[in-house]
Parts: C-alpha cells; structure tokens; sequence
C-alpha cells in the first residue's frame, strides 16, 4: 500500500508540473500600453475632514453624524479636464456606521475669473459608503490656480434626518 501510494503521489506531481509548465508561454509577444505622464489623470487638489466640521445645520444632526467623514479630490488630465471625487464614509474602526440612501450636490471651479458649476446626484440603498464622480469639463493652462468648492446634502437612514449639509472648498493648481 506504501508503494502504492508513492507511486500516486509521484505521478500526481509530475502531472501537475508537466500540466503547469505547459501552460506558461515562455516566449508570447507581451503587448503592452504605455500610459505617459500626460494622459494619467493627476491629482491636482484634496480635502479630507469630518462632516461635522463642513456641515451647516443644528447641533442635534451635528452629533447624529459625528464620525462621518468627507473626503474630495480633484484630478486633472488635457482632455478631460477637471474631474472631482465626492466620498461620505465612516472609517473602519468607529461605528454607528450610517445606511446613506443619497447625496446630491454642486461642484465649482473658479478659475481665471470664471466659474464653472456642475451639478451631481449619487443614489445608495443603505450603504455604509456614498461617493461620486463629477467631470467639470473644465481645462485650463499648465500653471494655472483655483478653487474647487463642493456643495451638497446627502441622506441616511440611520443618521441624517432631514438631511445633512455641507460645503468645503480647496486650492488647485493645474500640472
């Protein structure tokens, strides 16, 4: 029975690396994509902080929503222009966790003297998270500085009654 067994186990591996060395193209053409520095969208402005910190409301809703974070980027690129990222969490580690079912919303781009709004609207079904993505459009002058403000109200379940509003701007310099 020991033989046997050897014997399986023996021939069982010299079929896995004969299946598995024939498997692997040792010598396939690799096609590959080049991305350049100018096509990556390149983060060009951030905010990070609590809700509670940006939010225009009550006290009460205040506390309701004392551990919700806002986070916002903005990313550039030559043909898509501005694009800015909208997120409501909760970390990991705190909880109540809030069951979002919505954020809507305003996102501004003055730049050069001139303003640019983009309206956005993101609907959840009680997740713990809520972002967004919201392409401006706009396109500027490498060098060129303004302001990214994000405006909105977003909704919970469990914690934003009557909904929670908030506002943050921040810097952002084309690349």
């Amino acid at each position: 029975m020991k033989k046997f067994s050897k014997r399986l186990f023996t021939s069982l591996v010299a079929f896995c690396m004969l299946f598995s060395v024939s498997a692997v193209p040792a010598f396939a053409a690799e096609t590959t994509t080049e991305i350049t520095d100018t096509q990556q969208p390149v983060v060009i402005g951030e905010y990070d902080g609590y809700l509670t910190d940006v939010m225009i409301s009550d006290g009460v809703t205040k506390r309701a929503v004392a551990n919700v974070r806002i986070n916002s980027y903005a990313t550039y690129d030559e043909d898509d222009g501005i694009q800015v990222h909208v997120k409501l969490y909760v970390p990991w580690y705190e909880s109540p966790k809030p069951e979002f079912t919505g954020m809507t919303g305003t996102v501004n781009v003055l730049m050069n003297k001139k303003s640019t709004n983009t309206a956005f609207a993101e609907l959840a079904d009680g997740e713990e998270t809520i972002e967004t993505d919201v392409d401006t459009g706009r396109t500027g002058n490498s060098g060129d500085k303004g302001t990214v403000s994000v405006s909105g109200v977003a909704t919970a379940n469990n914690a934003l009654a009557g909904g929670g509003v908030f506002a943050i701007s921040y810097p952002v310099t084309l690349p």
